[in-house]
């Protein structure tokens, strides 16, 4: 949609100039359930290389010059220009799902040159997704004055009940006979609600009483910007979306295999090549830098600075909000590795190696990358760590808001790697080194699911001293019990569940929408059916002490993509996560609460959205 209008007249404007340019069609599926793709790339010099993006692997080249197109590591492609000038090549692939999905970033590189961003110009099929059933997305309530989102809990005509609840988060205000309000709060997150409410609520109501408060302890948002780096003026609008729905919980993803977006000042190679890739060799063979973004970018920052760190944990602590942030380990942990392999390069000091050079595992991440996890071994990553952690805990202090905790990850630990070693036996160790590091800072962790799997029961015991909590996001098929399993095994659960509460996931197979579909299609009316605690055989309902909607950014290219993704699609999740759960258990109930839902999002939210200019899903 979008990517099509904008590369194809630069694209056009390219060829036009004679300017180095790609072209991409797209072709059916044949018989064998593949696609005949073409790729024409024009006006290039002979010798070069061309870099791009691609979320398929396994084609076959059927035509044109090129003999082989490699992958490198991730979703990152590359083949040598044969011949200058211009030439086409055909190859056979999977058929693309969404436009989103097309090859992209195609990046030229040429000896004694820097590099060039090549505009593209996408050719798609003319095809249609499934067809919606709009009646489940009929907006047929008339919202009454206090009908916000999320739902306030209880309204009363009068204003002779004082009931007081003493919950977290709860408030109370009270409109008088002129319109008056008063408000009650049991801490400053109530005092910052009820202001909240009233920005929402009409002038004019009279002889009213709200009483609202939170159900969960937690009610997040996970925001990635590893793989598409948002700025930190554009985390601030994240963060003002939050507040305006309660929210209180910012989960901040910094570190992936892709780039490490907060820098260290102890440690500066971790960010001093992120972003861009000024190579000596030219060939873009690491570990001189990483690759280039997804979208193509170079040279542009991608991280942030320890002030605009503060900045945003300042921004948000205004607004009630936490920031937990992530540095994913032992796997997705390449640009850790990478980093300070150029630090150990750079100074011979070998103190904070990450990884054998030695070792001669072989294994493929779920994310195509071979070369991504730590060495529990090695005596450098625990160092490694104690400096992030402690450079974390002194930017908080400084900024003057208090850390939860740190989000350690822990989930997508390829098999095969730790060759020769026990598996179980290495993430025991990982687990044991960081918590070490934890109690010594009096520290809490936070991980995925996969963080309390597979460790010793001494392991585990001890790590649920430190557990802020963790991610259950697995929950599909034979896992869909799992937050409750987790719950009754005394593990502080944040409700994750992918088929309900990740939002980068398609709206649906429509080709113009954007995102991936491996957990299946994500709406608002899947996530506003994100079951709390009603999970069959959940006996510790007090564990489940969170919920928040995810956004991964493998199909993000701008802040309006954040934004579409998240609205109205996230909403169900905060709405559930605020709300004193009672969700209807057959479906026409469960039609009739959505309905009241939508409704109050189309008739009062859109409007809204529509004033600030956010970019949402219209239906």
């Amino acid at each position: 949609m979008k990517k099509t209008v904008i590369s194809v007249l630069l694209a056009a404007l390219a060829v036009a100039c004679g300017k180095p340019s790609v072209e991409w069609i797209e072709g059916p599926a044949g018989e064998n359930g593949k696609a005949q793709h073409t790729l024409i790339v024009n006006n290039v010099p002979a010798g070069g290389r061309i870099w791009y993006q691609e979320l398929y692997d396994n084609y076959q080249i059927t035509g044109g010059p090129v003999q082989e197109i490699k992958h490198f590591q991730g979703t990152s492609r590359y083949f040598d220009i044969p011949e200058g000038g211009s030439f086409t090549i055909t190859y056979l692939g999977r058929p693309l799902p969404r436009h989103s999905w097309a090859p992209e970033g195609f990046v030229l590189q040429v000896k004694g040159k820097a590099d060039e961003p090549l505009p593209v110009k996408y050719s798609f099929l003319d095809r249609k997704g499934s067809p919606i059933d709009s009646s489940l997305f009929a907006a047929t309530y008339e919202p009454k004055p206090t009908d916000i989102i999320p739902r306030i809990m209880q309204t009363d005509g009068g204003l002779d009940d004082t009931e007081c609840f003493t919950c977290a988060g709860w408030y109370r205000i009270a409109f008088d006979s002129e319109g008056v309000p008063s408000i009650e709060s049991v801490d400053e997150d109530g005092a910052f609600y009820a202001q909240v409410t009233l920005n929402k609520l009409p002038k004019g109501l009279k002889d009213c009483v709200i009483r609202d408060q939170p159900y969960l302890q937690y009610r997040g948002f996970m925001l990635d910007v590893v793989r598409d780096f948002r700025t930190k003026e554009e985390v601030m609008k994240v963060l003002d979306i939050m507040a305006s729905y309660k929210l209180n919980l910012l989960h901040f993803h910094l570190g992936d295999d892709e780039a490490w977006c907060l820098e260290i000042p102890e440690l500066p190679d971790l960010t001093a090549y992120s972003g861009h890739h000024e190579l000596p060799d030219w060939d873009l063979q690491e570990p001189n830098a990483l690759k280039p973004t997804a979208n193509g970018r170079i040279g542009n920052t991608t991280f942030y600075t320890e002030e605009e760190y503060k900045e945003i944990l300042r921004y948000a602590w205004e607004r009630r909000i936490r920031v937990v942030p992530e540095f994913d380990a032992p796997g997705h942990s390449r640009s850790s590795i990478k980093a300070m392999q150029a630090y150990e390069r750079r100074t011979g000091d070998d103190s904070f190696r990450l990884q054998d050079p030695a070792d001669t595992s072989h294994y493929w991440s779920a994310q195509d990358f071979t070369d991504n996890v730590l060495d529990p071994d090695l005596p450098g990553v625990y160092r490694f760590y104690s400096v992030v952690f402690d450079e974390v805990i002194r930017m908080h202090e400084e900024a003057g808001v208090p850390l939860l905790g740190i989000h350690i990850g822990g989930d997508e630990v390829p098999e095969g790697c730790w060759t020769g070693r026990n598996r179980k036996h290495m993430k025991d160790k990982f687990t044991r080194g960081i918590l070490r590091l934890a109690h010594e800072r009096h520290l809490k962790l936070a991980g995925w699911q996969e963080i309390v799997e597979n460790i010793e029961p001494g392991t585990l015991e001890h790590l649920k001293k430190h557990l802020l909590f963790v991610n259950a996001w697995s929950t599909q098929g034979e896992n869909i019990d799992l937050p409750a399993r987790l719950a009754n095994a005394g593990i502080p659960v944040l409700l994750s569940n992918v088929q309900h509460a990740y939002v980068d996931l398609a709206y649906s197979d429509d080709p113009h929408e954007i995102g991936l579909n491996w957990g299946g299609y994500v709406d608002e009316r899947k996530s506003f059916a994100l079951p709390i605690d009603d999970y069959p055989g959940l006996n510790r309902p007090d564990n489940i002490v969170g919920a928040e909607a995810l956004l991964w950014s493998e199909n993000i290219r701008s802040f309006d993509d954040v934004t579409y993704q998240m609205l109205p699609k996230a909403l169900g999740v905060w709405e559930r996560a605020w709300r004193i759960p009672g969700q209807p258990q057959d479906e026409t109930a469960f039609q009739k609460d959505f309905n009241q839902f939508y409704s109050i999002i189309k008739k009062k939210e859109m409007p809204l959205w529509d004033a600030e200019g956010l970019n949402y899903k219209k239906r």
